[in-house]
């Protein structure tokens, strides 16, 4: 019954056109920001690879489960590059696995900030899975299709504004609202990716010269959809280790630590539901593990989207 339950509700944000956000859900959005903005790209003094793990109602069969692969760099001219791999199981009939490919341009607005503009073109293919629901009305024409995969093509724009202790900046995802074209498409319109904002930013501020503190905001919509937000605030003691919570509305409240060592980093994050979804499972799981690849020589930024701390042109380590 659960297993019906989850399919019936993945479903329904399909197949309600764009009555519902499409893609999933980042706990740790601060920790890598290009998966939020494709204007991140190029962005920092380091070039990140950065892999993720996020399972949804942790212990529920079939919950909801994503993978991502990510990493971008600065190239010379201002330009900037950067892709995404990932695959999202929406727990049930519904999964997207899919690669962005990112490119940016970046201007210096003064001696300290500059501001990034990143277009990111999206191809994925969208399964749905037809013979795994119980459904209660057989001649339902959206649950006819059996099973379904479609190529699916669309690009995602984001501009960013940053400096040394703050950025803030807006992305508009999936901006084409290509078509599905699912065979059962049984409704007056056809079924479309659903285009999806994004406002973000965030601030750090240091306490003493071993701590330092940062909030941050995500605001996300569709166009048919409620406004959801994420407040989340973030203690980081040495550039170390840190700790901090997350809230999001209506949705669920969020532990979140991580720590970082040489050139490798780690994050976490738990997070208990706080909506009727906790009858499923009141847990869900993100982890996030990462690479800093130095840039040295001509390669180097003087601007750097909330960057490290460059303590020489063969050693960085990160302001997280």
């Amino acid at each position: 019954m659960k297993r019906l339950l989850l399919t019936i509700l993945a479903a329904t944000t399909l197949y309600t056109c764009v009555d519902a956000q499409q893609l999933h859900r980042r706990t740790q959005f601060v920790f890598n920001t290009y998966l939020v903005n494709p204007a991140v790209a190029g962005t920092q003094v380091y070039s990140p690879i950065m892999a993720s793990y996020r399972n949804q109602w942790t212990g529920f069969d079939h919950s909801p489960v994503t993978y991502s692969l990510s990493g971008h760099t600065l190239l010379p001219n201002r330009l900037g590059v950067g892709a995404i791999f990932y695959s999202d199981d929406s727990g049930g009939a519904i999964s997207r696995t899919g690669a962005e490919i990112t490119g940016t341009y970046h201007v210096d607005l003064n001696n300290q900030d500059a501001v990034s503009f990143g277009l990111s073109g999206v191809m994925n293919q969208v399964k749905f899975d037809n013979d795994i629901l119980e459904v209660l009305d057989p001649t339902d024409q959206a649950l006819m299709g059996g099973q379904e995969a479609k190529m699916n093509f669309d690009a995602n724009f984001g501009m960013m504004v940053y400096g040394q202790n703050y950025f803030f900046g807006l992305s508009f995802m999936q901006i084409i609202q290509s078509k599905l074209k699912f065979a059962s498409d049984g409704l007056p319109e056809d079924n479309r990716n659903a285009r999806h904002y994004y406002f973000m930013g965030s601030y750090k501020y240091d306490i003493t010269n071993e701590l330092d503190i940062q909030p941050a905001g995500l605001i996300k919509f569709t166009g048919a959809s409620p406004v959801q937000f994420d407040v989340q605030t973030k203690i980081t003691y040495r550039n170390f280790i840190w700790g901090g919570l997350t809230y999001r509305h209506k949705d669920a409240i969020a532990l979140i630590v991580g720590a970082e060592y040489e050139s490798f980093t780690l994050g976490y994050s738990y997070d208990l539901t706080v909506t009727d979804a906790r009858a499923f499972s009141p847990h869900t799981h993100e982890i996030t593990i990462g690479y800093y690849i130095p840039r040295q020589g001509g390669s180097f930024v003087s601007k750097s989207l909330l960057g490290p701390r460059v303590l020489s042109r063969s050693r960085i380590i990160s302001n997280k």
